[in-house]
């Protein structure tokens, strides 16, 4: 028979004492971005009077409580003795400045590429931008792991480059692009109460890139190995994973018909547009 209560899953890692000053750099940097990142979104909801951007920088900032489930499954540990904790669950002790930068990333970023693609946009110009989220995704986990000596990828991680396991920027560059593609068609037909719904955009586009694209590679890595994963297939269960995420968002956007401009804020139909009712 089961204990009442929790049963906790445990993760473990080589752990390190956290530098301070590190730690207090990251936090001040995530903190600035993020200031700025929502005096913007306030300051777009004011000029144009519209509220979706808020419920987007909200779910991109809630999307944090995924992380150390992605931690556990994808061999990520932060460093514990002196870390200033904001939570932990899975075993995984999650710093304080991690939820501040998914306000700028998954947040304001998701918002970004939404105001774009409503635009319309080639799917040249897609697999541009995508490429720029990767890239930003792994400019900040060098700068956290090599620089801020914050946290590590640990035990058998592949194409592993300065301590990095660089084709992971891939599935961490996926989840703002992709809830952004939903984004831009679901804003406008999304109306008073109903926007509650786009608070849960970005972490079901998170959860659907990290655990679906990556289900062949954590089969593999999480398997009942007698002496560990064996490498090639970890290699090339990584590299499927990366090309899983190229074709969900270049199928997502073609889906979604990006080339077609269609306005966030398309305006109501006055009374003069109504069509003219016939009565008996």
């Amino acid at each position: 028979m089961l204990p009442l209560g929790s049963i906790p899953v445990s993760s473990f890692g080589d752990d390190r004492a956290v530098n301070g000053t590190a730690e207090m750099a990251a936090i001040v940097a995530t903190s600035v971005l993020a200031v700025v990142v929502v005096g913007l979104v306030i300051r777009l909801c004011m000029r144009e009077r519209i509220t979706w951007p808020l419920f987007v920088l909200v779910g991109g900032t809630i999307t944090a409580f995924q992380e150390p489930l992605f931690d556990h499954l994808y061999g990520l540990w932060f460093y514990t003795a002196g870390q200033t904790t904001a939570f932990e669950t899975y075993g995984v002790h999650v710093p304080v400045w991690l939820p501040i930068i998914y306000i700028s990333y998954y947040g304001g970023l998701t918002i970004f590429f939404t105001r774009l693609f409503s635009r319309g946009i080639s799917q040249k110009n897609i697999v541009k931008f995508f490429l720029m989220s990767v890239s930003l995704a792994a400019t900040a986990e060098i700068f956290y792991i090599n620089v801020c000596n914050l946290y590590g990828y640990q035990d058998h991680q592949a194409f592993v480059v300065w301590t990095y396991p660089v084709w992971v920027a891939f599935v961490n560059g996926v989840p703002p692009f992709l809830a952004a593609i939903a984004l831009a068609r679901l804003v406008p037909i999304t109306r008073g109460w109903a926007q509650l719904g786009l608070l849960f955009v970005v972490p079901i586009a998170f959860a659907a890139d990290s655990f679906g694209t990556g289900f062949v590679y954590l089969s593999i890595r999480h398997g009942a190995w007698e002496n560990g994963p064996n490498m090639g297939l970890v290699h090339a269960a990584a590299v499927l994973t990366a090309a899983l995420t190229f074709a969900t968002v270049l199928t997502a956007a073609k889906m979604a018909d990006l080339k077609t401009p269609r306005p966030l804020n398309p305006p109501r139909p006055s009374v003069a547009d109504q069509p003219d009712h016939v009565h008996a």
